[in-house]
């Protein structure tokens, strides 16, 4: 096949999305909903355990004002770095580093021994966390069109409300039969295994190739260069 053919053939990159990952990537973005509720699940816990906490640790006002701030302050540094990360780096690596970086950090919550561990944790939560809305819209418009992404979008974001909902419900249930430790290290660590599906279904690459009109819509290499060999094929054919 002529290169002429080949550029042409994967010049064509929206068309080859449904061929490519049509069940797939509804799943990647069942997977995008799932790790948004646990973001605001996460995030949002310290906001039930508090009372325990200032308790255990004896803290004012004014440290529990800093330590419900401190997790800000990263997350909202992060934002910008994050998203030039997600726009330059492969997305199935970057948000598996960054949720096992916030799933990490909220388990620890539970064995921090003063006020200072809580809110370098909290920090770290809030680095990790901040891929939750640059790295699922990107994650969107690498899988669908312009024309099909309000709905995927939609879906993964509906995740945060739906995590608060149901931390409304279990966190004080775990907070008074466990204790805040123990409810900390049980909904941080066990977070983790969200990653086996997410490694499982993103075997392809999640990011932008520069120089190619295709690359926002490729999922995985291999799967579009089949389908640029196939409709050479059959323009040969012809």
């Amino acid at each position: 096949m002529s290169s002429g053919t080949k550029a042409s053939a994967v010049s064509n990159g929206p068309s080859d999305v449904p061929s490519v990952a049509t069940a797939g990537r509804w799943a990647i973005v069942g997977l995008l909903f799932t790790a948004s509720l646990i973001n605001y699940f996460d995030r949002a816990t310290i906001s039930f355990a508090l009372p325990l906490i200032s308790a255990e640790l004896h803290l004012g006002p004014e440290a529990k004002g800093v330590l419900l701030s401190a997790f800000f302050w990263s997350y909202a540094l992060m934002q910008i770095p994050m998203g030039v990360l997600a726009d330059r780096v492969n997305l199935r690596w970057l948000y598996a580093a960054s949720f096992t970086l916030w799933s990490i950090s909220q388990g620890l919550i539970g064995l921090a021994p003063g006020l200072g561990a809580l809110i370098a944790l909290r920090m770290l939560l809030g680095v990790g966390e901040a891929i939750y809305l640059p790295g699922g819209s990107k994650i969107v418009s690498l899988l669908f069109r312009p024309a099909e992404r309000g709905l995927p979008c939609g879906l993964f974001d509906a995740g945060t409300r739906t995590g608060l909902v149901m931390e409304g419900v279990l966190v004080p249930w775990m907070l008074t039969r466990y204790g805040w430790r123990t409810s900390f290290v049980v909904i941080g660590f066990s977070a983790l295994l969200w990653l086996v599906p997410w490694f499982a279904l993103t075997r392809g690459r999640l990011q932008t190739c520069s120089g190619s009109v295709s690359a926002p819509f490729q999922l995985h290499r291999g799967a579009v260069a089949a389908s640029a060999r196939t409709r050479g094929r059959a323009r040969g054919a012809r």
